[in-house]
């Protein structure tokens, strides 16, 4: 492929998941707000054009935290696993209130989808999560999806929503996954790469770990493009402040960082996308 194959290949994309970080989502409301309003006018924007938007989103515990901060009576809470389940309890439904409040004003109603890797392990599961997510595509329903972090434990986890928006992805069969984070994407000696056919142990070595709330860094950014570089989906991995990043991108193909293989394409059946979970819950090793 030559630029402009890549570029017609991501401007053509029809369904499309986006994943939002927890640090999109935990800032002052001036910020959350001011990332909301140009995300959700640009996931109007690429509805109107016919397109399919899955969103993968953290933030629940984030939310949460944010919540029991502002009450006088409440000792800040740790890093338990308790503390954090109970703590998704709380800020899941703030932060699903947060994006109806946005999308419902532009007439776009919106889904809340919780699994994990439990659900996915029968294959009644694994069919009907799929059948949902088809079913609210088709009646022009925005899914958001979360892990159901309130309930998973360290042992049966997708361990962050970068793996998970990847996994999604394969699920849905989507032509495109936009991760957004808080720098310009991959970068090495201090500039951005703009652009990996593959994803190796030489770019994972200089990947950095978690720099905010959240759990995942740029090393799990790049470890769920590299498991959708196999399945020939797109992964571009661009900065979330950026001014109507999602439409730019879509259209210039010139933000961040984009992983895409030349020519591999490859439709995951169920039970290889169950290995890719085994993997993750025994440490890279199947």
């Amino acid at each position: 492929m030559n630029r402009k194959d890549y570029d017609s290949r991501i401007l053509s994309s029809k369904k499309i998941v986006i994943k939002i970080g927890s640090a999109r989502l935990s800032g002052s409301e001036e910020e959350v707000n001011d990332f909301l309003f140009n995300l959700v006018s640009d996931i109007r924007h690429l509805k109107d054009q016919g397109k399919e938007v899955i969103i993968v989103s953290s933030g629940a515990i984030a939310r949460g935290r944010k919540l029991l901060a502002s009450l006088s009576n409440f000792k800040q809470a740790g890093e338990s696993l308790p503390e954090k389940q109970a703590l998704a309890a709380v800020g899941q439904n703030r932060l699903v209130n947060l994006y109806d409040s946005f999308f419902s004003k532009v007439n776009i109603p919106i889904a809340q989808i919780l699994f994990g890797v439990v659900d996915l392990e029968t294959g009644e599961g694994f069919k009907n999560l799929k059948n949902t997510f088809g079913q609210l595509l088709q009646w022009g329903i925005l899914p958001i999806v979360n892990e159901n972090d309130s309930v998973a434990t360290e042992e049966v986890k997708f361990g962050d929503n970068d793996v998970l928006s990847a996994i999604v992805s394969l699920i849905v069969e989507a032509d495109l996954l936009i991760i957004l984070t808080g720098v310009e994407g991959f970068l090495k000696d201090g500039k951005t790469v703009p652009f990996l056919s593959e994803v190796g142990d030489p770019e994972l070595s200089q990947a950095g770990g978690p720099s905010g709330p959240g759990t995942g860094g740029m090393y799990t950014k790049l470890k769920a493009a590299s498991i959708l570089n196999e399945a020939g989906i797109p992964c571009g991995i661009i900065d979330g402040n950026s001014k109507n990043c999602v439409r730019r991108f879509l259209e210039t193909n010139t933000l961040g960082t984009l992983v895409f293989s030349n020519g591999k394409e490859k439709s995951f059946s169920e039970e290889e996308i169950k290995a890719i979970l085994r993997s993750k819950r025994n440490g890279g090793q199947e």
